[in-house]
């Protein structure tokens, strides 16, 4: 692949695309993170806190004192 080439398919991979209000409505009926904003997309990336027991470890037992954390 010649330096061209690779320069050429980096540039299509990073192209915005355009839609039109059809097509971007029906992207938004299928998809609610298509409209979402920053602070919502940032939260599905995290995902959702998962609740820890750290009785079950000692070694977290000894620095959360038992308790239920979430991580």
């Amino acid at each position: 692949m010649s330096i061209f080439n690779h320069y050429q398919n980096r540039y299509e991979a990073t192209k915005e695309e355009e839609y039109s209000l059809q097509e971007f409505l029906l992207l938004c009926k299928e998809d609610s993170n298509a409209y979402a904003s920053a602070a919502e997309r940032l939260l599905l990336a995290i995902g959702e806190p998962e609740v820890i027991d750290t009785a079950t470890d000692p070694r977290l037992s000894r620095i959360f004192s038992n308790r239920l954390i979430n991580r």
